[in-house]
C-alpha cells in the first residue's frame, strides 16, 4: 500500500507543476505593457519585445534595444521575469531610451533609473526590493556623473526613498 501511495504521488507531481507553469513570456510582456500604457508609457507600434536569453541585467537595465532588420526589438533578459515588479521596471527603464537605438550611457541609464523611482508604482511596479534597488543604482550612477552631465536629475537625497 505505502508504494501505490508514493507512486501516486510521483506519477501526480508532473501534473501539478504543469498546471501551475507561470504564462509565456509573451503573456507577460503584454500584461505588463498594458499597464504601462494605462500610465501614459505607450511604446511605438512597430516596436517588438522578444524574450532573450542573452541579454543580462546590469543594474535596473534588463533589456538592449537592437535594431534587426528595419524593425527596433526590445531583447528582454530572463531575469526581468523574475516577478511581474521587475518586468515592468524593465520595460519602463529602457521606455528612456527606446526610440533611437543605441547602448544606454550613464545618463541615460540615470534617466531610466529615476523613471522607475518616480513612475514605477504607477505602472505596477510594489516590489520594495526593486523600488529600493532602482533608487540605491540612481545614486550611484547620479554620483558618477561629472557636474554638467546632472542638469535635470535630482539630488538623490531629495527623492523619497520607497
Amino acid at each position: 500500500m505505502p508504494g501505490r501511495v508514493a507512486l501516486t504521488l510521483l506519477l501526480a507531481l508532473p501534473l501539478g507543476c504543469a498546471a501551475l507553469r507561470t504564462p509565456a513570456p509573451e503573456a507577460r510582456i503584454e500584461a505588463a505593457l498594458a499597464d504601462l500604457v494605462r500610465a501614459g508609457f505607450e511604446f511605438d507600434a512597430d516596436v517588438r519585445f522578444r524574450y532573450y536569453r542573452y541579454s543580462v541585467c546590469d543594474g535596473v537595465a534588463c533589456a538592449d534595444l537592437a535594431l534587426i532588420g528595419t524593425r527596433r526589438t526590445i531583447r528582454i533578459a530572463p531575469e526581468a521575469f523574475e516577478n511581474p515588479s521587475r518586468l515592468r521596471a524593465t520595460l519602463l527603464e529602457i521606455w528612456e531610451r527606446y526610440q533611437q537605438p543605441r547602448p544606454g550611457s550613464q545618463p541615460d541609464l540615470a534617466r531610466g533609473a529615476l523613471r522607475v523611482i518616480q513612475d514605477g508604482p504607477r505602472v505596477g511596479v510594489d516590489d520594495l526590493y526593486t523600488l529600493r534597488r532602482a533608487h540605491h543604482i540612481y545614486r550611484q550612477l547620479y554620483e558618477g556623473l561629472p557636474p554638467e552631465s546632472r542638469p535635470g536629475l535630482p539630488e538623490p537625497d531629495t527623492l523619497r526613498f520607497p
